[in-house]
């Protein structure tokens, strides 16, 4: 059981970002502290005081967190319970609560607080400036631009870095395999996965043959993906490219 707690510390400690800035789960906890200690009203009490103490008890709680594995059969998202402690808006009502009596000097004061203990997001790498209103690589909407049936659905097979993109453009798209495959510790096998992304060249007979199982109306392949033959061989025809991605196209379900 001291295992097990411990366990949920450090999922606890990760969640608010101990190791590199504890300061907004430090707010958040003072804020917490202080509605226990002033806030009389009941509803608000059990908004931004009982619910979010009741949630931190029962994450810390061993035997619930062994329930929550069993009956889920899911450790791996334990962690979102604390997607419920609403830190926003707890830290947000009990630092105006504390700043009452100076309400613009106080929200002025814990505004500069929480931007000085915060971190710049828009260094970080995985950040980029938006190249069109669906905030989605503009290559992957000008690929679905193009394939993308006026009526119905079609199953179209990507390189893994366009699977995320393809199917938030669109639902008329449909793919042989999803993100499943890129969770590396779920381990999952999927024989078109493997011949698509990790064969260093592919094999084109198979993998023509594993694409029409499915069946895909259309492949998309970098253009400097190495293939033993050419797909062209074997019933496809390059329908276009857009960038680095080229289109083929499988005539052979076409009847062309």
């Amino acid at each position: 059981m001291w295992g097990i707690f411990l366990e949920s510390v450090v999922i606890f400690q990760n969640y608010m970002g101990f190791y590199e800035n504890g300061y907004l789960a430090g707010i958040y906890l003072f804020a917490l502290l202080y509605l226990w200690l002033t806030e009389k009203d009941r509803n608000r009490r059990a908004i931004f005081v009982y619910a979010p103490t009741l949630l931190l008890v029962m994450f810390f709680c061993p035997l619930f967190r062994k329930l929550f594995v069993r009956v889920l059969d899911d450790s791996e998202t334990y962690y979102r319970l604390l997607w419920l402690l609403q830190m926003s808006l707890v830290s947000a009502y009990g630092i105006i609560r504390l700043c009452g009596r100076h309400r613009r000097i106080g929200v002025i004061v814990a505004c500069v607080a929480i931007m000085a203990c915060g971190n710049y997001v828009y260094d970080s790498e995985h950040i980029t400036k938006a190249e069109n209103a669906y905030h989605l690589p503009q290559e992957a909407i000008d690929l679905v631009d193009m394939i993308e049936p006026e009526e119905g659905r079609i199953t179209v097979l990507v390189p893994a870095d366009l699977i995320y993109y393809v199917r938030q453009y669109s639902t008329n798209i449909e793919l042989p395999y999803g993100r499943e495959m890129l969770i590396a510790r779920w381990d999952y096998y999927h024989a078109m996965y493997e011949a698509m992304e990790e064969a260093e060249v592919i094999e084109t007979e198979s993998f023509a043959e594993l694409a029409r199982e499915y069946p895909c109306a259309y492949v998309v392949l970098e253009e400097d993906r190495e293939t033993e033959e050419p797909l062209t061989d074997y019933g496809y025809e390059i329908y276009g490219q857009v960038g680095e991605y080229v289109v083929y196209k499988d005539i052979t379900l076409s009847g062309e």
